[in-house]
């Protein structure tokens, strides 16, 4: 398994970081599908305001074991 990583304001470290993305409509589940991050799309921290964002590794023990349970329930 490679090391999970979270996306984060590259400015503040913040993890409120939206970015472009195309989605579609999912008339089963009554709500809007990801499709595709637009490649060239913007970035925005919801917390500073800084436009671009950064991958880093997540070292929170606790996020590393629901990440763990997740994936072994999907198994």
């Amino acid at each position: 398994m490679t090391q999970p990583e979270e996306y984060c304001c590259a400015d503040c470290g913040s993890t409120e970081v939206m970015v472009e993305a195309y989605c579609y409509w999912d008339n089963v589940t009554q709500r809007f599908a990801h499709y595709e991050t637009a490649d060239d799309g913007w970035d925005n921290c919801s917390d500073c305001g800084h436009d671009r964002g950064e991958f880093r590794p997540i070292t929170d023990l606790k996020t590393l074991a629901q990440i763990a349970i997740k994936q072994e329930e999907a198994a």
